[in-house]
């Protein structure tokens, strides 16, 4: 089976969606594991969420002298008992059933592939270059290899979604491959050597030295799964574009929490998926 992998930070809120919509469309997750940070007055929120997903397991994120956010992911990974891990964010919606069986998923991991992507499939055509506006991305040559589309990363230019396979936003990996990841990463981290930020963004952007480590290959389903909604930014370490269109404060989403408005996925409008990041109104699912 699959563990999940939640980051999460002042977004108590798109977590509970993001907790939904794996629940309802992600069954062949059999275990999750949320590593969150809060500021003080989003602290709150998260003892919410703990009692309302008492089979999600909870993970304070780490201050970086006792092991940080490098030495949780580490931890995490080393003692889940299931083959495969994905990584997710706290705005990722799983908007559409995941459909592969895991039986299959023994089958593409027995041959050379880095990852599978959830958040990739035939519709997905578009790309955002940090400006929120979406153009057209390169997209390899794709074999049809059911319930999968199969390509090789290495014959477009590299920038690109597909060529793009160590992302912690809705792919699949083995778990004896992020375990070494995790483990190395964690070890340079805990080095002195460096200034290491501890947030995804920097985990994601340090897992790039992998880059010629890993299999050419990458494979997604037929249709996308998974999409990242960008309504707003909590990091400040990289600038995300976020909130073009539907551009909601974080302290106010918590307000709402608080109140005890959630997010039903039924009620918000997912128009054509085209873009991995693509911003959806998903305040009109607030009840």
């Amino acid at each position: 089976m699959i563990s999940a992998i939640v980051f999460s930070k002042d977004r108590a809120l798109q977590l509970d969606l993001t907790l939904n919509s794996i629940k309802r469309n992600f069954k062949q997750v059999s275990e999750v594991c949320v590593i969150f940070h809060t500021s003080e007055q989003h602290s709150h929120s998260y003892e919410i969420l703990t009692k309302e997903f008492p089979d999600v397991q909870f993970i304070q994120q780490r201050t970086q002298d006792t092991g940080g956010l490098f030495g949780d992911i580490d931890n995490i990974i080393d003692n889940s008992d299931q083959e495969y891990i994905c990584f997710l964010t706290d705005d990722n919606i799983a908007y559409t059933p995941v459909v592969f069986s895991l039986s299959a998923l023994d089958g593409l991991f027995q041959n050379p592939f880095a990852c599978l992507s959830l958040r990739l499939g035939s519709n997905i055509r578009k790309r955002d270059y940090g400006d929120g506006v979406l153009r057209d991305d390169c997209i390899p040559p794709r074999e049809r290899n059911d319930p999968f589309l199969t390509w090789n990363r290495t014959t477009i230019p590299v920038g690109g979604y597909w060529s793009y396979p160590l992302s912690v936003d809705g792919h699949i990996f083995r778990k004896q491959d992020t375990k070494r990841f995790a483990k190395e990463l964690n070890i340079l981290n805990s080095s002195g050597a460096f200034e290491w930020k501890q947030t995804p963004n920097e985990f994601e952007a340090k897992l790039q030295r992998f880059w010629f480590d890993i299999p050419p290959l990458m494979a997604s389903l037929r249709t996308s799964c998974i999409v990242n909604s960008p309504n707003n930014r909590v990091q400040n370490t990289i600038e995300n574009w976020h909130g073009n269109e539907f551009s909601y404060d974080a302290q106010f989403l918590n307000e709402k929490f608080i109140g005890g408005h959630r997010i039903n996925l039924d009620h918000i409008d997912f128009p054509e998926i085209v873009c991995p990041h693509q911003e959806l109104d998903i305040l009109k699912g607030l009840i």
